[in-house]
């Protein structure tokens, strides 16, 4: 006799999961239409270092940056069984400190935020904003307020700040 598969039986797939600070891999199994907010919760419970993140989160799946709502699903966007997934993001560095961003993009005012923990909108504070090793289209340029720029892993920002007097 032979048996019937029902429609509610998910294939289940293994994934490996790469977090900062973990030297291997964590073997995940799951449900390949799970949503990437089931696979960092599953990731957490498996013991995973993935601290806070956004709504979005900037993952790298085989060595290919998305950029994910924790409500998409792995399925819909090439994760597959054997693949090997990254949740820490990339790192950038902030004058000469290294940070975590998971996200696509960075602003004039999100990486002074990270250089001096603050930003000041009065108008005698002037921030002066300059990355190199950016992506490939524009690898070093400047930003000023109101602008955005991709980042890329080992980006590397310098932020000074002056007085006008």
């Amino acid at each position: 006799m032979e048996a019937l598969l029902s429609p509610d039986i998910m294939k289940e797939i293994e994934l490996h999961v790469h977090t900062n600070g973990q030297g291997q891999p964590k073997a995940i199994k799951i449900a390949e239409d799970a949503t990437v907010g089931q696979l960092l919760e599953m990731a957490q419970v498996a013991g995973a270092a993935i601290g806070e993140l956004e709504e979005e989160i900037l993952i790298l799946v085989e060595n290919e940056e998305k950029l994910l709502n924790r409500s998409h699903r792995l399925s819909d966007h090439g994760i597959h069984h054997g693949h090997h997934v990254h949740l820490h993001g990339v790192t950038i560095i902030v004058n000469t400190r290294e940070k975590r961003w998971n996200k696509k993009a960075i602003s004039y005012k999100q990486v002074v935020e990270l250089a001096f923990g603050s930003y000041s909108d009065h108008p005698d504070t002037v921030y002066t904003v300059t990355y190199t090793k950016g992506p490939e289209h524009k690898r070093d340029g400047s930003l000023v307020k109101g602008q955005s720029v991709k980042v890329k892993n080992g980006m590397i920002f310098n932020v000074s700040q002056t007085n006008k007097s």
